[in-house]
């Protein structure tokens, strides 16, 4: 019985404790009571907006204190009907260009007052001067007045996805026939599979297109083809441009009226000369002409080609030395004792020339009977 009265003493004191933590914390955490000073802003708005009591008050974005009280003030102009008293732990500083405003906390609800302190270098704002704030749209609010102005607008988007809806559930178009027919579902089933087909081709460099995805070289070598083809694009580009304006010889014969006729002369000999060709060419195989002779006459082609056979020989002649003129082309001193001989008759012919008249240096030269 001892045992049990001792049990059931140490419960109640668990009990009596846990009550008492309770009750210390929503009185220190849920009211925020605290033993620090507190600091209290007062500001005025023409709506609530649902804001209550212990809504978050936000200083330029960082959570600072809380709403302490909302009040309603009966018969006050319409920007003064709400009085909001702010509760901060530390002292807050305004400046000229203040802002307070009652906002969404999240889209789901929940308010919040947000404070924007204004400029630094702005002049501070005295404590006891009347602050004012607004009341921002919320998201659903806006949405609401966004639908609201677009009425027909939206209107038309339902029945553009009604008629889309009924289109897919009948089978019409790409989508409603991927819907509704197992032949399109499977043709695009193949299609998957030989997409991933070829992605695992070209991950194992299968391919050109594998090729250029795992080897660098061949991404390096068609860079270059591009860049080539690039540059020979701009060149062709530029050639195209000279023609057009008249520059180079292309550019000249489109343009030049003479070089035209000149060009067209040409041609029209380039022609005529073909067809002399032709003809002496004819009359060759007939065996007419000198070309004929040579090909139809075989003592004619033989005299020709042991003519051509001596010709062949002398020059064989002259390029190793032999005789005169072969000497004189390849043996230097020849050619120099030639050259000494002609000067020296050179120098006696002028002697002769200055000491006798020009009649006697003529019949000197072809003869007194010249």
């Amino acid at each position: 019985m001892e045992q049990n009265s001792t049990r059931r003493d140490f419960l109640l004191g668990m009990v009596f404790f846990g009550a008492l933590t309770m009750l210390l914390y929503y009185t220190i955490v849920l009211t925020g009571f605290s033993l620090d000073d507190k600091f209290f802003l007062n500001a005025s708005f023409a709506n609530a907006s649902g804001l209550k009591e212990g809504d978050a008050v936000l200083i330029a974005g960082r959570p600072t204190g809380k709403v302490r009280e909302v009040s309603y003030h009966d018969g006050s102009p319409d920007a003064e009907r709400i009085g909001v008293r702010m509760e901060f732990n530390e002292p807050v500083t305004l400046h000229q260009g203040y802002g307070l405003r009652i906002s969404e906390f999240t889209v789901l609800g929940g308010r919040v007052v947000e404070i924007d302190p204004g400029p630094a270098e702005a002049a501070v704002i005295p404590l006891d001067t009347p602050l004012f704030g607004v009341v921002g749209t919320s998201a659903i609010a806006a949405l609401g007045e966004l639908v609201a102005e677009n009425r027909d607008r939206v209107n038309i988007i339902i029945g553009n996805l009604e008629t889309a809806s009924t289109a897919l559930a009948e089978g019409r178009g790409p989508l409603g026939a991927l819907i509704n027919s197992a032949e399109m579902r499977t043709q695009l089933e193949d299609f998957l599979d030989t997409a991933g087909g070829l992605a695992a081709d070209i991950r194992q460099g299968k391919g050109i297109f594998g090729l250029l995805a795992t080897d660098e070289e061949a991404r390096s070598r068609l860079q270059e083809t591009l860049r080539y083809l690039e540059s020979s694009a701009r060149d062709l580009e530029e050639i195209s441009r000279m023609i057009a304006s008249g520059e180079g010889l292309l550019g000249a014969a489109i343009h030049d009226q003479a070089l035209q006729a000149d060009a067209m002369a040409t041609v029209s000999d380039l022609r005529t000369a073909a067809a002399e060709l032709r003809t002496m060419l004819s009359e060759a195989n007939q065996g007419r002409g000198l070309f004929g002779e040579l090909l139809t006459n075989p003592t004619l082609a033989a005299d020709a080609a042991s003519f051509l056979a001596n010709l062949n020989h002398v020059s064989e002649r002259l390029v190793d030395g032999q005789g005169t003129v072969g000497k004189l082309l390849t043996e230097e001193l020849a050619y120099d004792e030639l050259i000494k001989a002609l000067q020296l008759l050179t120098g006696s012919l002028e002697d002769v020339r200055e000491a006798q008249p020009v009649s006697s240096f003529v019949g000197m030269l072809f003869g007194n009977g010249f």
